[in-house]
């Protein structure tokens, strides 16, 4: 067991639960809270009903385990137009410690909570944590400083989709519903040095926010359903 800093994309971690940083009012429209939104659907709508009820308060953790990875939802905002407070973060810190043995995590990945959008300086963030996490004798334990350039699975599995010998990108577009010149534009970025990520492809703006959105969703799919497109793609060839 170990507590490690690391420079990377938190997805791409094999730890058994991952921690997402949260509002309380059911919004995930920025930073990594939007990214595990785009990736985990059902753990937003579960989020969001919370939040409608208004049963989530700063300071809390709004669990999600009906996935792999299990995924804590830290509510280190009150509302998403207004700055973080440190005082929320030891809290979802303090009863993550109390509580992790109880939920039986063996592994978790977390973000530099607060040192994005929640306006808080990286530094007193980092003192917290090590704080709080750096000592816990059983449970691997990894914190992540955003890198956009590292790739995660669901880029390696769109690079992998466009590389095919051949493309057919008319098949490619009615399967991913993402309009033919729109997917020509992701395609030669992907196949372009600039792009090595999915932050990296938002960020050029080639697409905009409801193209994203079907991408993701493809990408989304079972691996099963990406290898009967990429049989249907080959007979193609």
């Amino acid at each position: 067991m170990a507590y490690r800093e690391l420079s990377g994309n938190i997805f791409n971690s094999k730890a058994g639960t991952l921690v997402n940083t949260v509002n309380c009012v059911g919004v995930m429209g920025k930073g990594i809270a939007l990214e595990f939104r785009r990736r985990y659907p059902e753990m937003f709508e579960a989020y969001k009903s919370i939040c409608e009820k208004q049963l989530l308060r700063p300071g809390q953790i709004l669990p999600y385990t009906k996935q792999t990875p299990w995924i804590l939802n830290f509510a280190i905002k009150d509302d998403w137009k207004n700055p973080s407070k440190i005082e929320w973060i030891e809290s979802c810190l303090d009863k993550f410690v109390k509580n992790y043995q109880k939920m039986g995590i063996e592994s978790i990945a977390f973000p530099w909570m607060g040192a994005m959008n929640g306006g808080i300086p990286l530094d007193q963030i980092k003192e917290i944590t090590r704080t709080y996490l750096s000592n816990l004798p059983d449970i691997s334990i990894e914190v992540y400083d955003f890198d956009k350039t590292a790739p995660d699975p669901l880029f390696r599995r769109l690079k992998n989709i466009v590389q095919i010998p051949d493309l057919d990108v008319q098949t490619l577009s009615k399967a991913s519903t993402i309009q033919y010149h729109y997917l020509t534009k992701i395609i030669q970025a992907v196949n372009g040095e600039d792009v090595r990520s999915l932050p990296l492809l938002i960020e050029s703006g080639l697409v905009g926010k409801t193209n994203i959105e079907k991408l993701y969703a493809f990408l989304r799919r079972p691996t099963m359903d990406i290898d009967k497109f990429h049989a249907k793609l080959q007979l193609f060839h």
